[in-house]
């Protein structure tokens, strides 16, 4: 039974009386002032929508490119040029477009060349210069662009009518005739070394320049051109290229670092050509630019030089002499290459200038002055290995050997190399200059000194030397701090 005063304070009580945090929540919420929604409401509203909505949209932006990618490249090129976004179709079909404009092209160019050669087969129609120039467009790489009388940089390039003569006398696709020269090493001609059989000169006073050099009889008055391709053997298809395809009184520089060099410099000597070893010096970037393992080196001493050069010269027998191949440094340096010069003298062996500075350098006189056969390597090629630039430097080598009675050329076993040679090559006759293996010309570019001169060159190379090896010496700070720090 309830307690009638109690049930009447109860019944007295109402929600006016109680405190708005002890309300009920829906009594509060109705209380609460209502106001409309402002701008920072709708804000507010919008941020935590975008903050929800956000990785979601993104991750699904991400995914459009995986999913469809012509979408996805469409979606994201809209700010591109319009050339670009009007592109059609997807990437493979554009692929596609491309191979079949490659296929119809060529199709066309066959179904050209066949009728043309169908033609030329015909008896009763005799081709003019204009025909088989047009026949020989396809081998432009080999002989320039028909018709053209010259090109901006000064070389020429075969008319018409020098095409016709030239496919006449097939100087373009008809083979080298091997003209072999003997078989290396001939008897006498090499002595054991440290590291295989080295050149020497025989009892009878025959020199491996003189026995393995190819003959060349030089006509007095006449202007020559000696061409030397350096890196053969490195890469077996542009060896076998530099071999059978450039004419035989081309010489080839094998590189000591290449396989299997005895069977390359007996297949070289089997078709004719003169061969020469390369010789890796240090040049004047070094380590930037590198010879390779065993080069000879300024840093080494002397006798740690003749070994790595007694390395070098047993790698392969049959070598008429030897090209320095960079070497901008060493060669420079008297103490350096003073021996390497003399060792190659007491071999028999010509000593050929390759660093191309064009240049009368320190080996070359030396060797001079020893009385060895000696050559200056005048122009580099194909430093710049395009057809046009080849073409320009073979036209500086002719002018130069008009103008000097001798030239040399030094150039690389690139394939353009090799084609735009043999092109030049069958052309060189009618410019009123001959090519001669660099053998021929020996002794022909560099005077030799007297006695007096050629001492007082070497007392000149030796202060120089000194001077720079002063300037090149670390500073003493005068407390020993350096002294200790190599210490």
């Amino acid at each position: 039974m309830g307690n009638p005063e109690t049930d009447d304070v109860s019944d007295a009580l109402s929600d006016e009386d109680l405190p708005f945090n002890e309300l009920p929540i829906e009594v509060q919420w109705e209380r609460l002032p209502k106001h409309p929604p402002s701008r920072r409401w709708w804000l507010s509203k919008l941020l935590i929508i975008a903050l929800f909505l956000s990785p979601i949209s993104a991750a699904g932006v991400g995914l459009i490119p995986i999913l469809d990618p012509e979408t996805g490249w469409r979606l994201f090129h809209l700010g591109s040029p319009k050339t670009i976004v009007a592109v059609p179709g997807t990437e493979r079909e554009l692929q596609e477009e491309i191979a079949k404009g490659v296929r119809d092209v060529e199709e066309r160019t066959r179904a050209e060349q066949e009728a043309l050669a169908k033609a030329a087969s015909d008896p009763n129609n005799p081709q003019s210069a204009e025909d088989i120039a047009r026949q020989l467009e396809g081998v432009s790489d080999l002989v320039g662009t028909p018709g053209q009388e010259g090109a901006v940089d000064g070389t020429t390039t075969p008319t018409p009518e020098e095409l016709a003569a030239l496919a006449e006398e097939g100087a373009l696709d008809q083979p080298i005739e091997p003209d072999p020269l003997r078989p290396a090493p001939l008897p006498g001609l090499d002595e054991e070394g440290s590291f295989g059989r080295i050149p020497r000169i025989a009892d009878d006073g025959t020199t491996p320049f003189d026995a393995y050099k190819r003959p060349f009889e030089r006509v007095e008055g006449q202007p020559y051109v000696a061409i030397i391709v350096t890196g053969i053997g490195l890469n077996s298809t542009r060896t076998k290229a530099a071999i059978e395809d450039l004419p035989l009184n081309i010489s080839l520089a094998l590189s000591p670092y290449a396989n299997n060099l005895q069977q390359v410099a007996a297949d070289a000597r089997a078709m004719g050509h003169e061969i020469f070893l390369q010789l890796p010096m240090e040049p004047i970037d070094f380590p930037l630019s590198d010879p390779g393992p065993r080069a000879l080196l300024t840093s080494l001493p002397e006798g740690e030089n003749l070994v790595r050069l007694e390395w070098l010269l047993a790698r392969f027998p049959g070598y008429a002499g030897v090209v320095s191949y960079l070497g901008s440094k060493f060669g420079s340096l008297d103490s350096a290459i003073r021996p390497v010069i003399e060792f190659v003298d007491r071999t028999g062996l010509m000593y050929v200038e390759g660093t191309n500075s064009g240049s009368v350098s320190l080996g070359a006189q030396l060797a001079s002055n020893a009385d060895s056969p000696n050559a200056v390597g005048n122009i580099m090629i194909d430093e710049i290995p395009s057809r046009r630039q080849i073409d320009a430097r073979l036209n500086d080598l002719v002018e130069l050997a008009k103008s000097n009675g001798v030239a040399v050329g030094i150039a690389q076993s690139y394939p353009v190399t090799i084609q735009r040679l043999r092109n030049w090559s069958s052309r060189l006759a009618r410019q009123g200059v001959q090519l001669a293996p660099v053998s021929a010309l020996a002794k022909l570019q560099v005077t030799p000194q007297s006695a007096d001169e050629a001492e007082a060159a070497r007392r000149d190379a030796a202060l120089a030397e000194e001077r720079a090896q002063k300037d090149a010496a670390p500073s003493d700070t005068g407390d020993g701090e350096s002294e200790t720090i190599e210490n």
